[in-house]
């Protein structure tokens, strides 16, 4: 049965998610938790569910505009893939050794953490000197942005599998640290494509261990991904940089509410 606040939440996360190109499990899985009321572990997996396909229309659309750097992309991939999976074996361990009650709690102030984390990121984001306006001319290697992203992917990996948060929230901040001379639109472009790999490994896994609720996803979709589009046209008119410190913001607000 379709719930339409959930659509409107949907709705009004998706715009977000549009103009400002993160905060999608980082809003709408604390909301589905504080607002509606839904236990934090299906709240996690209904997220995950949900935004699948919104990440796999993102990152087709970013392969067309060839803002995706492929190394950058299989690099974050190399360890986010493994660390999502670490991260669900977390999850059924605990799972495994504590009811369902105290289980709850667990995921609810790891999401709380989760959100403070993600939220810093922005803010230390926000402070690096990154060029916008690198295109498509090769960038060189260091030896530590060969370890540091696949490091940074596996702890976002493992981050997303317990809370749904970082997929965009935590990556891309940590990112414009790790490799800032990648430039923005190159940075955006994989951060899109790299959970697109991500989000459905750790998503099939959440059904598996039954934390997924199919009427809420449909509710979610319904306002998401017409919100989506909606705040992907509004971005090419309201600059973006006035949405991150009020996302930082809203994620602390958040993060403290849940413990």
């Amino acid at each position: 049965m379709i719930s339409f606040p959930a659509a409107l939440v949907g709705l009004i996360v998706g715009v977000f998610v549009g103009l400002s190109g993160m905060g999608g499990g980082a809003l709408l899985t604390p909301l589905l938790v504080l607002a509606f009321g839904v236990n934090p572990l299906a709240a996690v997996g209904s997220d995950l569910v949900s935004t699948v396909p919104m990440k796999i229309v993102g990152a087709f659309a970013h392969f067309r505009q060839k803002t995706v750097d492929l190394r950058l992309t299989l690099a974050l991939a190399g360890g986010g893939v493994p660390g999502a999976v670490v991260g669900l074996a977390i999850l059924g361990r605990i799972q495994a050794l504590v009811g369902p009650r105290e289980l709850n709690v667990i995921v609810g102030r790891t999401l709380g953490v989760a959100l403070l984390v993600a939220a810093a990121a922005i803010a230390l984001g926000m402070l690096v000197k990154r060029d916008d306006d690198a295109g498509d001319e090769i960038v060189v290697w260091t030896r530590r942005q060969s370890v540091l992203v696949p490091a940074l992917g596996f702890l976002v990996g493992v981050i997303v599998s317990l809370t749904s948060v970082g997929s965009g929230s935590l990556t891309l901040p940590l990112l414009f640290l790790v490799a800032p001379h990648f430039g923005l639109r190159r940075l955006i472009g994989s951060d899109v494509a790299f959970a697109a790999i991500l989000v459905p490994v750790a998503a099939f896994g959440h059904w598996r261990l039954g934390n997924v609720n199919f009427p809420l996803v449909g509710s979610l979709l319904l306002g998401s991904i017409p919100g989506v589009l909606i705040g992907s046209k509004l971005c090419a008119k309201i600059p973006t940089r006035y949405f991150r410190p009020v996302l930082a913001g809203a994620m602390v607000f958040i993060g403290v509410r849940l413990f």
